[in-house]
């Protein structure tokens, strides 16, 4: 029971990252195609993503000059960085914390993370490849991965037309010793804020209301640096299973 409830809290992590996280490679809609994956692995494969169904034009809280993708960098690759999520809301027992590594931040192709979450002696690690919208979850010391595609998530994402969005500057802030913008928008009844790390174009806390529902998210003892490739990477002789694809 333990490792299916840290199996099932990786996945709630994975798709709330899947919702704010690929604000940074919003330059403009439409995927590119990626490589299809032949049969099992022992590392993480890409698939095919699927064009975004059409979605309904965002519409922000006002205009400020700058959309989504200006703020974060236009899908500019602002490197390597780790740091700690905290992630705390009323549909979750307590806060939640994870060690979080990403990989070419920012890029429009090669965004890669791996968490690390922990409860009750077990260990989750969940892999991303954003660009082939693609999720591995492990638990360390087992020899079996379970593969998700969650391009339906990306597929009612505002943030596929990130180009189109005007958030509202609300302010400036220091968080954690960072000084931060602070930017607002309201999106098909989500009400969303984020405090991003100015000098870096980086996220350092956000907020998402859904339903009355308030989510928060803050990231910990960032360090920007090199990561090896292989910290994002299945080890070898782990078999690879597909998980059932994500129903929104």
């Amino acid at each position: 029971m333990r490792k299916s409830r840290v199996v099932l809290v990786s996945m709630a992590l994975v798709l709330m990252l899947a919702l704010v996280i690929t604000l940074v490679g919003c330059g403009g809609g439409g995927t590119s195609p990626t490589a299809t994956p032949t049969g099992t692995s022992t590392g993480p494969t890409t698939t095919a993503t699927k064009t975004p169904a059409a979605t309904q034009a965002p519409t922000s809280t006002s205009t400020s000059g700058d959309t989504l993708a200006d703020i974060f960098g236009g899908g500019k690759n602002l490197g390597d960085v780790q740091f700690d999520m905290v992630m705390s809301s009323p549909q979750l027992p307590q806060a939640q914390t994870s060690t979080v590594y990403y990989k070419s931040f920012g890029s429009t192709t090669g965004f890669k993370s791996r968490t690390e979450t922990t409860q009750g002696g077990v260990t989750q690690i969940t892999l991303v490849d954003y660009s082939a919208q693609t999720a591995y979850f492990w638990t360390e010391g087992q020899n079996i991965a379970y593969k998700m595609d969650f391009s339906q998530v990306a597929a009612g994402n505002p943030t596929e037309n990130g180009d189109q969005i005007h958030p509202t500057h609300v302010g400036t802030a220091t968080v954690d010793g960072h000084p931060c913008d602070i930017w607002q928008w309201t999106y098909q009844g989500t009400s969303e804020k984020m405090w991003i790390w100015t000098a870096k174009s980086f996220p350092v806390k956000m907020e998402a209301t859904i339903s009355g529902v308030t989510t928060t998210i803050e990231y910990q003892n960032i360090v920007f640096g090199t990561l090896s490739d292989s910290l994002f990477q299945l080890p070898p002789g782990v078999t690879v299973t597909t998980f059932p694809s994500y129903q929104p």
